[in-house]
């Protein structure tokens, strides 16, 4: 196993990066979006299954789950794997506020305590991506872009249902069939919407 791996957000990141600097930095893994989602809020509170227009705010902060769908247990299962033995992350997901979640998300819920490098770059051409690995910093430089991250999902998973009087049922209540949106789906706190 190799003593660092990169983490991109998605697939055609992966590729960019791996034709850009090859395996110069160790593996690369891509997630796929958000590998975790929060728990919602009947996991946290079993009173909260039957919703009322009450702040459903835990002690604490929501904790995480392993998200379904699509390849993502694939992707964390070969992240998890990778992080026993890295001694060094690249961690190269979107430059943005959620692509900073997308990433630390993984190292906090697996407790991960080695060597963190944050590479950012806003264009995917290979002299970017290079240059952005030159430049790289330490993660910690970017631990107040994490909690601004945190801060807003969590805010999204108390606050949704009782900020927008139309949402009358929990707005998670029905998301088989597309009607509400999840907290978190959306850029702006808390919009309801019907699909």
């Amino acid at each position: 196993m190799a003593d660092q791996i990169v983490i991109t957000e998605k697939s055609s990141q992966a590729k960019d990066v791996r034709a850009a600097v090859g395996s110069r930095y160790g593996d690369i893994l891509p997630a796929e979006g958000h590998l975790f989602d929060l728990l919602e809020p009947e996991d946290v509170v079993p009173e909260w299954k039957r919703w009322s227009p009450i702040l459903l705010r835990p002690e604490g902060l929501y904790g995480t789950r392993p998200a379904e769908g699509g390849n993502k247990a694939a992707k964390l299962k070969a992240i998890r794997e990778a992080l026993r033995t890295a001694k060094r992350v690249w961690l190269a997901t979107d430059c943005d506020r959620e692509g900073q979640l997308i990433g630390q998300e993984i190292l906090e819920h697996y407790e991960y305590r080695g060597q963190v490098m944050r590479v950012l770059f806003t264009a995917q051409d290979q002299q970017t991506i290079r240059d952005a690995f030159g430049r790289a910093k330490p993660n910690a430089e970017y631990a107040r872009v994490y909690a601004a991250a945190v801060a807003r999902r969590q805010a999204d998973q108390i606050y949704q249902p009782v900020t927008h009087p139309h949402c009358d049922r929990h707005p998670r209540s029905r998301r088989a069939e597309g009607d509400w949106c999840r907290p978190g789906e959306d850029a702006d706190l808390g919009h309801c919407v019907q699909a």
